[in-house]
C-alpha cells in the first residue's frame, strides 16, 4: 500500500520491533526502554496516536484497546531518548511562522517594551479610564500619577521639583470681576457686591443713556449693604473740574450727594438723550472700610445738550467713618439705561 500524505523525514537511530496481536493482550515488552512520544506504532499499517491509543513506560508498551489478532501486525519504530535532532537556537525565522499565528497567550510577561511600540500609536481608547477632570502628571519616582480633580474656581499649582502639582485656590492679589449688570429705564442703579473682607479697593465702569435731555450723574453710598443710601445734609464733600462753561473748578461742601457735573446751576450737564448722546464713567473707591472718611474719585465723558463733548473729574468724600459697602447711581432727572462692571482689588498677597 503506497504512503498517503507527505513523506516523513529521516529519523536517526531508529529501530523496529514487531508483535503478534491476539485481540486480548494489551501489554507488550519492548527490546529497549523508551517513552510514549519517542516511538511510532502501527497496527496493520495504521498509525496509532501517542498517549491516546497507547503509552510507553520504560520497556512496557500498553495499548488502550487490545490490538486485533494477526501475525506481526504490530510494528513499533522507536529510538532512544535524545536521539532525535533538536532545532538549533534562533533557527526559526519569521518566514516559518504563519501570519497571525502568534497571540497574547504566547507572549512572555514584560516582553512588549517601548522598542516594539511605534510612536503615536497609543490612542485615548487604549488608556485606562479615569475620573472626569483629573490630570495625568508624574510623581517623584517618575511614574505617572493622576492629579485629583479640584473644586470649581481652583487653579493648578506647582509643588516644585519632586512634588506633584495640585489644584488649589488662586493666590491672593490681582483683580476680580465681582459683578456686572445691564439695566433698562431704571430710576436708580444699586451696586451691592462689595466684599470689604477680601477686597480693599474697587473700580466701577459704567455706561449710561438718560431718558431725558440734560442730566448730571449722581453718586450716593450705603453703609448697610444697599438697604438705604446716605442722602442727608452734610453727608458729602466734593470737588470737580468740568469744561463747560470754559474750564471750571467747583467745590461743594455739606451736600446730600456727589455729582459728576452741576448742570442744574451752571449749565454743564454731562449727558443728554439725543442720538449717540450717552455718558461713560470710571469710578475708583479705595479703602471703603477705613476708620476715617471714604474717598472716591471718577473720570467721566459725555455729550451736553448743545452737542458739546463734556468731561468731568470728580473727587468726593463720604463724611462718615462708617464702612461703605454699596453704591447707588442715578440721574438728576428721569430714568437711565446702560450697564456697569464692578472690579475688586484683592487685599491678599
Amino acid at each position: 500500500m503506497p504512503y498517503l500524505g507527505n513523506e516523513p523525514g529521516a529519523i536517526t537511530d531508529a529501530f523496529t520491533q514487531s508483535f503478534t496481536g491476539d485481540a486480548s493482550e494489551t501489554a507488550f515488552t519492548l527490546s529497549q526502554a523508551s517513552t510514549t512520544n519517542s516511538v511510532f506504532v502501527r497496527i496493520s499499517g495504521v498509525m496509532q496516536r501517542n498517549g491516546a491509543d497507547f503509552d510507553v513506560d520504560g520497556v512496557t508498551l500498553t495499548f488502550t484497546t487490545a490490538p486485533p489478532a494477526g501475525t506481526n501486525n504490530i510494528v513499533v519504530q522507536f529510538f532512544t531518548v535524545g536521539s532525535v535532532q533538536e532545532i538549533a537556537a534562533d533557527a526559526v525565522t519569521g518566514a516559518k511562522i504563519a501570519d497571525n499565528a502568534i497571540d497574547s497567550e504566547h507572549y512572555t510577561d514584560g516582553s512588549i517594551d517601548t522598542a516594539h511600540i511605534a510612536d503615536n500609536q497609543i490612542t485615548l481608547a487604549k488608556l485606562a479610564g479615569g475620573t472626569d477632570g483629573n490630570i495625568i502628571s508624574f510623581d517623584a519616582s517618575g511614574d505617572p500619577v493622576a492629579i485629583a480633580t479640584g473644586s470649581s474656581g481652583q487653579v493648578l499649582t506647582s509643588g516644585g521639583a519632586g512634588a506633584a502639582p495640585a489644584f488649589a485656590a488662586a493666590a491672593g492679589g490681582g483683580t476680580k470681576v465681582l459683578a456686572r449688570a445691564a439695566f433698562s429705564n431704571a430710576s436708580a442703579v444699586s451696586i451691592t457686591a462689595f466684599d470689604n473682607t477680601n477686597y480693599d479697593a474697587y473700580k466701577i465702569f459704567w455706561e449710561i443713556t438718560p431718558a431725558t435731555d440734560g442730566v448730571d450723574i449722581i453718586y450716593k453710598t450705603s453703609t448697610n449693604g444697599g438697604s438705604a443710601y446716605d442722602g442727608g445734609s452734610g453727608h458729602y464733600y466734593w470737588r470737580h473740574f468740568i469744561n463747560d462753561p470754559g474750564i471750571e473748578d467747583f467745590t461743594v461742601t455739606s451736600t446730600t450727594e456727589a455729582r459728576t457735573t452741576r448742570g442744574a446751576s451752571n449749565g454743564g450737564f454731562l449727558a443728554s438723550a439725543g442720538t449717540g448722546e450717552h455718558a461713560v464713567g470710571e469710578l475708583t473707591i479705595i479703602a471703603p472700610d477705613n476708620t476715617g472718611y471714604t474717598f472716591f474719585s471718577g473720570i467721566h465723558t459725555g455729550f451736553h445738550t448743545n452737542a458739546l463733548l463734556m468731561y468731568s473729574y470728580l473727587h468726593a468724600a463720604r463724611l462718615s467713618a462708617a464702612d461703605v459697602d454699596a453704591l447707588q447711581i442715578t440721574a438728576s432727572s428721569g430714568n437711565v439705561t446702560g450697564r456697569y462692571v464692578l472690579l475688586g482689588i484683592n487685599n491678599s498677597t
